[in-house]
């Protein structure tokens, strides 16, 4: 077993790298079971008593497993490639937590990136990725067009997990949320208030997750028998603060403006209550507003806003576990998770004037 060597006082003290086989000694275990032990993914096979032998030694001797070496004897980098639209997006920050969690406890790790909402980003970024190697992908940033560039730029080899927004008629791994019956929940929460003349801030019409609230939304409104408001085309840019207010400040210089608005973004619908308040109007008395997502922001804002619940740290979760699992079986493909929605209601609605 290595020791420390004797030097002079003063000069520093080096000490011989500690060995898996050092491990197994002080353990009086096998070098395959001392592997074994310190690997989550393969620490089940053996005995808790075991297990917690080894890893005292480990302590003991300070033993620091090299993953990478580990990893590359079974083909994998123990790194997954996460790509994601926007940073500035309080909604990213806890589906990437909830990703980086799951994959520290099976010794993975995130390589994150951003998009910006951009083609030929999103593009550069997958090259950059594959060309390391990474063992999956977990992407919520695509775009309707991306399963070519996918299809293209990931090996075929590397799993694929789509998160949040989903690509329709593809066999990817996918993690959404009910976009869907989040839109129609909105619509008739404000429905039960009164509100007979609706609208809603299109998002991006190349993006799956807002074509599905859009149109659970409209449905809803259509079911009730109440007029949705519309405006031309629908919305291009990113779905930010800036197009939020960009939008709602379209809807109040229409003739008959709406008493109701759902904004498929939380950030989004920040963006309505500022113009709102720009044009001295009050939230709810004179336009009620719903969100989407519940981000920690929503319940901040004033008033506080009513929204759809995306459990976004337990999606990241699912996606990573998904990816995890795609790594240990890549014949399985075309996996679905759907979350269910939930409406928030707090004071940025109101019975319609």
């Amino acid at each position: 077993m290595p020791k420390a060597e004797q030097t002079d006082a003063g000069a520093p003290i080096t000490r011989p790298k500690v060995t898996l086989r050092d491990v197994a000694r002080l353990a009086g275990v096998h070098v395959s079971t001392a592997s074994r032990a310190l690997d989550e993914g393969q620490a089940a096979r053996i005995g808790p008593a075991t297990v917690e032998r080894v890893r005292d030694a480990a302590a003991e001797l300070g033993y620091s497993r090299d993953l990478l070496a580990s990893g590359l004897k079974r083909g994998e980098t123990k790194t997954i490639g996460v790509v994601v639209a926007d940073l500035d997006n309080p909604h990213n920050a806890p589906v990437i937590r909830g990703i980086a969690g799951r994959l520290e406890a099976a010794d993975f790790v995130p390589l994150v990136a951003e998009t910006a909402e951009s083609r030929e980003r999103f593009e550069r970024v997958l090259t950059h990725l594959t060309q390391r190697r990474i063992d999956a992908v977990i992407t919520s940033a695509a775009h309707l067009d991306a399963a070519e560039i996918l299809a293209r730029l990931v090996p075929a080899d590397t799993p694929v997990v789509l998160a949040i927004r989903s690509l329709p008629d593809t066999e990817y791994d996918a993690v959404v949320h009910d976009d869907a019956t989040g839109g129609s929940l909105a619509a008739q929460h404000l429905v039960s208030l009164g509100h007979r003349h609706l609208a809603q801030l299109a998002g991006p019409a190349d993006i799956d997750t807002f074509v599905r609230r859009a149109q659970g939304f409209s449905r809803a409104v259509a079911a009730a028998a109440r007029e949705e408001v519309s405006l031309p085309g629908r919305g291009s840019a990113a779905p930010d603060f800036e197009e939020g207010r960009r939008l709602m400040e379209s809807l109040l210089d229409l003739p008959e403006r709406p008493t109701a608005v759902f904004a498929p973004t939380d950030v989004m619908a920040v963006g309505a209550l500022d113009a709102i308040a720009g044009r001295g109007l009050r939230c709810p008395e004179d336009i009620s507003v719903v969100g989407y997502n519940d981000i920690p922001m929503s319940r901040h804002v004033s008033p506080p806003l009513t929204t759809v619940e995306l459990p976004s740290e337990d999606l990241g979760e699912e996606a990573a576990r998904m990816a995890l699992s795609a790594i240990a079986d890549p014949a399985v493909r075309g996996r679905r998770v759907q979350l269910p929605a939930s409406l928030v209601v707090r004071r940025s609605t109101g019975p319609a004037a």
